[in-house]
């Protein structure tokens, strides 16, 4: 009889059969030999239930094949196995990639070594469409490297104590994909993870990848942020204050806050998506042009925007251009304290030019605030171009992985892209802007844009009627 605890393996498939008997024979070739394995074919149309049932009479006692007539999503997938998995450990592996020989024994044997780790991970070599290794990416060590938690595990082959996974209701169906993040911020507060510095599976890069969708993959955070964030033990409500500050005109763009986008003007979509969030409690605009702060009450008596408040800045401020973000927020607070009577938690800067912002961006930036703990948050995107530095010989270049592919998160820059700034009012006193942690939330490029010309306003608008 085998005294090692069981562990649980499952593999989703759908039309990945060219690549499934080597991920499914790199688990029949453990070393370690006390495992389950489900198969579950989800509406493939190719060779994929086929190559299962194969495996499957060749191990009548170790697996099991499931066949869905369409993808249920890998979420509820995993839900279902969670439900049926008998293991006291359980793993997602990938239909394209496959484990090293020793991946079961060094994971449960780390797991069984310490009860208070609820899951463990180890590196993970790249390889191309026909295996060839093309990398190696060395994880984060959470808690240590990052002790935000910004770098979840990878979804795939991260072992999890099952009985964790089942204390934090499994995995969230309101999404596919991400269940790395998912899973990780639901244990963030319950359980430690482990990571192992070797690498013990082969994760396969390819155009069907779905990893290398980035939109989906950020649409899918935003929503895991939020639910993390409505589930969080204790009182965790916090008070947040958004400040939208307003100057009327520069030298290639006047008339800013009346000019439309899209039929609606700007200072009208700013209001909105502020105003729109349930986690933000009071909206003010700042201005030093009183005409400014008339129009804004123009809309809310029209019944365009919610109700908010107008802060009149300073004279002293009208002559400079660049007055420091710090000094707006920390304005915006006082004058709340003297409309409320109370200092609000949190002040959130929001870039009147930051056009294509969205409420569901506010709301993970707050999200993230408070599951992360961090001083503030910024919304940031991907940095693309070569950036330089002064060196000795000229300039050195910043960021060479630019110019070949690089690893998500990991390996990527990030630029401020001036939509969301959120700093807790007690940093911005006693620290700066920004405090020693920072928090961030990736906007897509196409949603990182600051109108800031005449012409860019008309070409954006040329875009949208087009």
């Amino acid at each position: 009889m085998n005294s090692s605890p069981l562990v649980s393996i499952y593999i989703p498939c759908r039309n990945y059969g060219k690549f499934l008997s080597q991920s499914i024979e790199s688990v029949i070739n453990q070393i370690y030999t006390n495992w389950e394995l489900f198969i579950i074919d989800e509406g493939s149309s190719d060779e994929t239930l086929l190559i299962a049932n194969k495996y499957k009479m060749d191990n009548p006692d170790r697996i099991s094949v499931i066949k869905n007539d369409k993808s249920v999503g890998l979420q509820k997938l995993s839900n279902h196995i969670l439900r049926i998995a008998n293991g006291k450990y359980m793993m997602r592996l990938d239909a394209d990639d496959w484990l090293n020989e020793c991946a079961l024994l060094v994971m449960t044997a780390k797991l069984e070594i310490d009860p208070n780790i609820g899951l463990v991970y180890g590196n993970y070599f790249y390889v191309d469409y026909k295996g060839k290794v093309l990398d190696m990416e060395y994880r984060h060590k959470l808690g240590e490297e990052d002790a935000a938690g910004h770098l979840a595990p990878h979804g795939a082959c991260t072992m999890f104590l099952t009985r964790a996974l089942k204390s934090v209701g499994g995995y969230s169906e309101n999404v596919n994909a991400q269940d790395g993040w998912d899973l990780w911020y639901k244990l963030f507060k319950r359980t430690g993870a482990a990571s192992l510095d070797i690498p013990i599976f082969y994760y396969r890069q390819h155009g069907e990848s779905m990893s290398l969708n980035q939109k989906r993959l950020l649409n899918a955070r935003t929503t895991i942020f939020n639910d993390v964030n409505k589930n969080l033990e204790g009182d965790y409500n916090i008070s947040c204050v958004a400040v939208i500050p307003v100057r009327e005109s520069y030298d290639n763009f006047a008339n800013v806050p009346y000019q439309k986008l899209s039929g609606v003007s700007l200072l009208e979509k700013a209001i909105l998506s502020a105003a729109n969030s349930e986690k933000i409690n009071d909206v003010i605009i700042s201005s030093e042009s009183q005409k400014v702060l008339d129009y804004s009450l123009s809309l809310e008596k029209e019944g365009r925007v919610p109700k908010h408040f107008r802060l009149k800045r300073s004279s002293s401020h009208e002559s400079s251009r660049n007055i420091p973000i710090q000094n707006l927020m920390l304005e915006a607070g006082d004058y709340y304290k003297e409309l409320k009577g109370e200092i609000p938690d949190v002040i959130m800067f929001l870039n009147l030019h930051a056009v294509y912002r969205e409420t569901s961006h506010i709301d993970s930036a707050l999200s993230i605030l408070k599951i992360t703990e961090s001083d503030s948050v910024v919304s940031v995107k991907e940095e693309r171009d070569p950036m330089f530095s002064h060196g000795v010989n000229g300039l050195n270049l910043l960021n060479p992985g630019r110019f070949k592919d690089l690893i998500f998160d990991r390996e990527r820059l990030y630029r401020f892209n001036g939509a969301i700034i959120a700093t807790w009012t007690e940093i911005l006193k006693s620290h700066s802007v920004f405090g020693e942690q920072i928090g961030y939330i990736e906007m897509p490029l196409e949603q990182s844009i600051q109108v800031k010309t005449d012409k860019m306003l008309d070409y954006l608008n040329y875009l949208s009627s087009n």
